[in-house]
């Protein structure tokens, strides 16, 4: 069995919906042919589909490693680096006390590694909600219903975020009239 074999087999168990398959046959011909870049960039993308996103980081820093030049695999690569940050800040979230600063912080580089994750912008918005700064949860938002439009929680949250906001602008301006007027 040549590496093409195990590809095959890996894509006919994609077709049938065994991903661990799958990733077992992607898993096989990286073994046969270990300095085959396409290889691991696909064994990559499987991974990640599967919810193995370590093994999805090795495969892409492979292809990157043994093809640098090559435009496709530098970008999976970013993709799975901003599901990694994701992943950290939600973890940082779990935690007896989360940690939103830490958190924003990984979600940012997160949306710069990967301008097209909408997740991403939306957990953004939510925390910047959690800081009351309404305008770059707006704005944040906003963003993931522009790569997302159908993120029925981000519609939601956008409309709860703009009334808070106008409460808080409203409260804002009666405190600043009943001090002026004494």
């Amino acid at each position: 069995m040549d590496g093409e074999t195990c590809l095959r087999q890996a894509y006919e168990a994609i077709f049938h919906g065994d991903f661990e398959s799958a990733v077992f046959w992607f898993g096989q011909a990286i073994e046969m042919e270990p300095t085959n870049a396409e290889y691991h960039y696909r064994g990559s993308i499987t991974c990640a589909r599967s919810g193995k996103l370590s093994l999805a980081m090795t495969y892409a820093h492979r292809a990157v490693e043994l093809n640098p030049n090559e435009k496709t695999y530098q970008l999976n690569l970013r993709t799975m680096m901003a599901r990694q940050k994701i992943t950290v800040a939600r973890q940082l979230l779990e935690m007896p006390i989360p940690d939103l600063e830490q958190s924003v912080a990984y979600l940012k580089e997160a949306a710069y590694l990967d301008p097209l994750s909408a997740e991403a912008r939306l957990l953004l918005g939510i925390l910047y909600r959690m800081q009351r700064k309404y305008k770059l949860a707006l704005d944040s938002l906003q963003d993931a219903l522009q790569l997302e439009p159908q993120l029925e929680e981000a519609k939601r949250l956008l409309h709860e975020v703009r009334a808070e906001r106008r409460r808080l602008l409203k409260q804002q301006y009666s405190h600043y009239n009943s001090r002026r007027n004494r």
